[in-house]
């Protein structure tokens, strides 16, 4: 089943018109979408899909009975941060030990009042 953004309260926080008698859980996964040109078959020229835009992905964080309160959950690729020194310089710096630091969630892609949305 399909849903639909009913709010738009930040590039990171969207509400949605399903809710809990809709099957819904904080912490489900969304994929939050819209839809796009019509793809057809560059040999048959017969019509495949609408392709379907990613806006982002997202989890339910608030769930009332008719709607949700969904959170963007796309992060940049973690980078890693290398520490350490010596007076081997380099070398050390390669074998010292190794931090992981995931980025800031990314916000969803321009998110409108209408965009569907469904569970993943």
């Amino acid at each position: 089943m399909t849903f639909k953004i009913a709010s738009v309260h930040s590039e990171n926080e969207l509400v949605i018109n399903g809710g809990k008698r809709d099957g819904f859980r904080i912490g489900q996964r969304v994929l939050v979408y819209r839809m796009g040109d019509t793809i057809k078959d560059p040999d048959s020229g017969e019509i495949l899909e609408d392709l379907e835009v990613v806006i982002g992905t997202g989890t339910v964080t608030h769930c009332q009975e008719k709607i949700c309160t969904i959170h963007s959950d796309m992060r940049e690729s973690p980078r890693r941060v290398v520490r350490g020194g010596s007076a081997f310089g380099g070398l050390v710096r390669l074998l010292g030990p190794e931090e992981t630091i995931l980025q800031d969630t990314k916000p969803f892609d321009d998110p409108e009042v209408g965009d569907l949305v469904k569970p993943i």
